[in-house]
């Protein structure tokens, strides 16, 4: 699809949503590639939500196909059918061929790094799943973090597959998250300091009265907790909660002065990134913002973030009111991938 300035040098405006690779040229890796090799399916550590898992087992072969890399997948699927599926994945952003699940028939494929490979699968031009493959540091286990979507691009659900590399026993890995520890019994513990708790008062006060709708009472609620001599480990997220507030009242000089102070206490914040960045766009702060949501994306290491499409067609209009159309088309081309509902991409 082709997009002029004259259709979309308009006023834009701004939904800020909640909040976190951008598109990095593809990765060419000789030997040692921590991607290629036989992987399996570990069941009991895996899990899908609505369950149950859509495999009892899983085998992938990934083998190097010049710069980009064939893989092929057997075992069995819940239903007892045998899984008898391949697919080349082709670091370019383009929908390639993926036969052999009833799911989706095509993924595109992004490798933002020599371990991460951000993905999106497709059935019949409509995505279904969002996803990523990581693989660990010692190169160990892969694990795939999938969001299944419907047509209209809200979740459906989450899987997880985790894969172990072929002649590694499952026993040898550390135990996964949330692993019933040993306990041994101990006194009560003192209540903690204020900066090991959640929220005060003031905080709690200040999230219902967002809730509600209430700015004015949210913004009083977080400048106390912000004014106060002790503060919660929470503190940046007072700045952000009440920035959100000021930007509702459309003050969004200080709004800008809180989403600063949230980023001097937590500079990777996603939340307090995006909506920076969006409230330069509003103010025309066009290198601000720019800034903003290249950091976002660049932070987003798995694409799952559900504001990544967002920040691609906002970085996209950026680029096309300065005329750099070709920038601007690559943003409008990966924010449609993502979210073909958007108001730029063709329906």
């Amino acid at each position: 699809m082709k997009f002029t300035r004259s259709a979309f040098a308009r006023r834009v405006t701004i939904t800020i949503l909640a909040a976190f690779a951008g598109a990095i040229p593809g990765i060419v890796l000789a030997q040692g590639d921590p991607i290629v090799g036989v992987w399996h399916l570990v069941p009991e550590r895996s899990n899908a939500t609505p369950g149950p898992l859509p495999y009892k087992t899983m085998n992938m072969n990934i083998t190097a196909a010049g710069k980009d890399l064939k893989t092929d997948f057997d075992g069995t699927f819940a239903d007892g059918k045998a899984i008898a599926a391949t697919t080349t994945i082709v670091s370019d952003n383009k929908y390639h061929p993926f036969t052999g699940f009833p799911e989706f028939d095509t993924s595109s494929f992004n490798r933002i790094n020599p371990n991460t490979v951000v993905y999106i699968r497709a059935r019949r031009g409509t995505t279904v799943i969002t996803g990523s493959s990581s693989v660990s540091a010692d190169g160990k286990t892969m694990i795939f973090a999938e969001q299944m979507v419907d047509g209209k691009g809200q979740r459906t659900g989450t899987r997880r597959l985790f894969f172990i590399k072929k002649g590694l026993d499952v026993a040898s890995l550390a135990p996964p998250p949330g692993a019933t520890p040993v306990v041994v019994a101990t006194a009560p513990p003192p209540p903690p300091p204020i900066a090991q708790r959640q929220s005060t008062p003031d905080e709690d006060a200040g999230d219902a009265a967002l809730e509600k709708g209430d700015n004015d009472a949210g913004i009083a609620a977080f400048t106390k907790a912000i004014d106060a001599t002790e503060h919660t480990a929470r503190l940046y997220y007072d700045y952000v909660s009440r920035g959100v507030a000021y930007a509702k009242k459309n003050d969004n000089a200080q709004a800008l002065k809180d989403f600063d102070e949230a980023l001097k206490l937590k500079s990777d914040d996603p939340d307090a990134r995006f909506r920076r960045a969006g409230i330069r766009l509003q103010e025309k702060q066009y290198p601000g913002a720019i800034e903003d949501f290249t950091a976002f994306l660049d932070a987003d290491k798995d694409g799952m973030d559900p504001n990544r499409a967002m920040a691609f067609r906002l970085r996209g209009f950026i680029f096309n009111t300065q005329q750099q159309d070709v920038k601007a088309q690559m943003d409008y081309d990966q924010a449609c991938m993502l979210n073909k509902q958007l108001d730029i991409c063709a329906q």
